[in-house]
């Protein structure tokens, strides 16, 4: 491994910008049409509330970040803080978690770019398409738009996210408006949670599911302007907006099923459920909002999630061919390919087994979506774990001036603490099939990326010097 001396093009994003992409990463269309149905169900009525505990998490873990970027901005995201701060073998065992996680997740949302205009046409027509030619179709056209630039592909995604919000605030309004009189404060009152504490805890996984994607800016830092400041505001703005829609959106499905939870769990889509209701015809606006959320969340998240790739490439942290770009438009073209690559073949081998084993009738979209979403969320939490634990260290060794207790260890600390629940409720005994072998597979390729980032750094020990030389550059021009 060598390190590559490409750069991104600086300057091309504001706050409002790096705030739209976030905003879409996260997916407030895609993420609570497919989630909110099990969360009510395992929450009750008061699943809004689960809903704020896990925006509650996921800010401390965003001050985690945002410490990081006000430091020292990189595109390398996790890859780059957790390597500062625990060394080149936790930084190589930290980018290959970051590779596999975040290609499973977004093998998800590839399957629901075709999955979503399948589930349209056959709603509203006689269609049945497959949906697997038409996610091969959408994720080819999306990731040609991210590699003609990050300007280009920003600016439509912030118009898809405008599109989709709209949508579905007016969806919201009308549900709202037409049960004036029988609005209630239960969707926010700990007596409706089932079970209590437990109910909250049951339904916290998949709503920090929901938020993923708040990471999307520090990834794009290097074609900031200011990216001290444009992140981290980008970063907060982003979660609080994602918080507040989320909860409105929760408030109003659930006044829109008449607080009836069970009703909730037998809709497949039950945003979708209340929009045909409540909207008639003009339902299909939802319906198509939808798609076009799920498009710009796979736009947002290629366009992220290569960036670290391709700085780990460029460090040495990954195989040196992900750090080029494509100089025309300065895109990590290598990086983007390999998301978009690595994410089909999933879906490949996903459909040929179902076919091989004569199971075709579980091939729809939302299952591959949801187990591809949990396998990938169980990869990430590891890498959030590894990265609020190497901020103190990180801080103390390289800005010791500035190293605050509780900024720096009391504030990750709580972090890391939130990540108790999601991992207990995700590696639960007694799930079904294949949910209850993904904790073993996780802990198979944690142990996997360890026993490599060793190898890797004993046969290549340059490795470490290599990303020192390339930090110092970056802190001595300023970006």
């Amino acid at each position: 491994m060598s390190q590559s001396g490409e750069h991104l093009k600086p300057g091309q994003l504001g706050t409002a910008d790096l705030t739209a992409s976030t905003v879409a990463n996260i997916g407030p269309g895609i993420d609570f049409y497919f989630a909110f149905g099990v969360i009510a169900v395992s929450a009750g009525v008061a699943a809004p509330l689960t809903i704020l505990a896990a925006g509650v998490a996921v800010v401390f873990l965003a001050f985690t970040v945002a410490e990081f970027t006000k430091a020292e901005p990189s595109a390398g995201s996790f890859i780059t803080y957790v390597e500062s701060g625990l060394g080149p073998r936790a930084g190589v065992a930290t980018a290959l978690l970051v590779t596999v996680g975040y290609v499973v997740a977004m093998a998800g949302v590839f399957t629901m770019a075709g999955g979503m205009l399948a589930m349209t046409l056959a709603h509203y027509s006689s269609w049945h398409l497959p949906w697997g030619p038409l996610t091969v179709v959408l994720t080819v056209g999306a990731i040609s738009l991210t590699v003609r630039g990050v300007r280009l592909s920003t600016v439509a995604v912030g118009v898809a996210v405008v599109v989709q919000v709209a949508v579905m605030v007016v969806v919201c309004v009308v549900v709202l408006v037409e049960e004036r009189g029988h609005l209630s404060g239960a969707p926010f009152s700990w007596a409706h949670l089932s079970g209590g504490l437990a109910g909250l805890s049951a339904g916290f996984p998949l709503a920090l599911y929901m938020f993923i994607g708040w990471e999307n800016g520090p990834a794009l830092a290097e074609e900031c302007r200011d990216p001290r400041r444009t992140v981290p505001r980008a970063l907060f703005v982003s979660v609080a907006i994602g918080a507040a829609l989320f909860v409105f959106f929760a408030y109003a499905t659930v006044t829109g099923f008449h607080y009836d939870v069970s009703s909730i769990g037998r809709s497949s889509v039950p945003f979708l459920t209340v929009a045909d209701h409540y909207l008639s015809g003009w339902a299909v606006l939802a319906w198509v909002a939808g798609i076009v959320s799920v498009l710009a969340a796979l736009v947002a998240g290629t366009n992220s999630q290569a960036r670290m790739l391709f700085d780990g490439g460029r460090t040495g942290l990954l195989p040196a061919w992900l750090g080029h770009v494509r100089h025309r438009t300065n895109t990590p073209v290598n990086a983007l390919l390999l998301m978009a690559t690595a994410g089909l073949g999933i879906i490949g081998v996903w459909w040929v087994a179902h076919l091989i084993g004569g199971d075709t009738g579980s091939m729809n979209p939302v299952g591959l979506y949801a187990e591809c979403s949990t396998m990938g969320t169980i990869v990430i939490l590891f890498v959030y774990f590894l990265t609020t634990l190497s901020l103190p260290f990180f801080m103390w060794r390289r800005h010791r001036k500035a190293f605050s207790p509780l900024r720096h260890v009391a504030i990750p600390l709580i972090g890391s603490l939130t990540l108790i629940v999601p991992f207990v409720e995700l590696c639960k005994p007694g799930q079904p099939a294949p949910y209850s072998e993904f904790p073993f597979v996780a802990l198979a390729i944690v142990a996997a990326a360890a026993a490599t980032a060793c190898l890797v750094v004993h046969r290549h020990p340059s490795t470490a010097r290599a990303k020192e030389r390339h930090s110092e550059s970056h802190r001595m021009s300023g970006r």
